[in-house]
């Protein structure tokens, strides 16, 4: 069954996070910098990333457990409720296994809650991201600044800030499944990441796994794959109930509306 959410091919993912597109405003203003003439060091004043950082070639590696304390083992006792898949179909199977993960994550997040983060892991999400749409401003023959106001409708500031929440939301996901994959020994063996790399490039219309490799550097598909086998680890250990309506539950709505009726009627 294809996971829908776990896989982490981190660019794709922090793309739907912050929820902006490049797309082609109906009238283009070209006055450009009116509104939006800060620097980019003075966007991040505030404390947001700044929109120039160096971004590792590669993904940094580090150990979760510095960040997040998993020891005490609370996650396996993590409980939940949940109506089974609509039906057999692979789309109905996807969904519901999307809903029993959302549903482990937000319990993840309460009982493990983050403040801190890799600072060059930070850099290298977030700055990532901002390449690729410094990369779209250059395609469109742009500013940077003149880009964002143009096609993004937004400025430099409040830019910054989205790409360093998507980062943040995506690492706390990410260190949370890591924390708990490190105290259960999980690890991608290499058989594992080959056969990985060929069902993420039918997943995601790749023509081969060597297209996906030249797409994505070996440490971020890894970790999408420790990802996903965490979470298939998580939803084998976690109580999920199903939630099965009998007959009579699912006829009852109907009986009450014919007894309203009924009462409507007499009176």
């Amino acid at each position: 069954m294809k996971r829908k959410t776990a896989a982490v091919l981190i660019m794709a993912l922090l793309a739907s996070v912050l929820a902006v597109q490049p797309v082609m405003a109906q009238e283009q203003d070209t006055e450009g910098a009116q509104g939006i003439g800060e620097t980019e060091a003075q966007a991040a004043d505030d404390g947001s990333l700044p929109l120039q950082v160096e971004v590792p070639e590669t993904r940094p590696d580090y150990s979760a457990s510095d960040y997040v304390n998993v020891e005490d083992g609370k996650y396996k006792e993590i409980a939940f409720s949940i109506y089974p898949p609509a039906d057999d179909s692979e789309e109905a199977k996807a969904a519901w296994q999307t809903e029993v993960d959302t549903e482990i994550m937000t319990q993840l997040f309460a009982l493990y809650p983050i403040s801190e983060y890799p600072e060059d892991l930070m850099n290298y999400v977030a700055g990532s991201l901002v390449q690729t749409y410094r990369q779209y401003a250059d395609m469109y023959g742009l500013e940077f600044d003149s880009f964002l106001k143009t096609y993004l409708k937004t400025d430099q500031e409040s830019f910054s800030k989205q790409v360093q929440t998507a980062a943040q939301q995506t690492l706390k996901e990410e260190m949370l499944l890591k924390a708990v994959a490190e105290k259960e020994n999980i690890t991608v063996s290499d058989d594992e990441y080959e056969k990985g790399c060929e069902n993420y490039a039918s997943q995601y219309g790749y023509d081969s796994a060597d297209a996906l490799k030249q797409a994505f550097d070996e440490p971020t598909i890894r970790i999408s794959l420790l990802m996903d086998k965490t979470f298939d680890y998580l939803e084998k250990t976690v109580q999920i109930d199903l939630i099965i309506e009998t007959e009579t539950e699912s006829e009852m709505p109907d009986m009450t509306e014919a007894e309203t009726e009924s009462e409507t009627t007499a009176e």
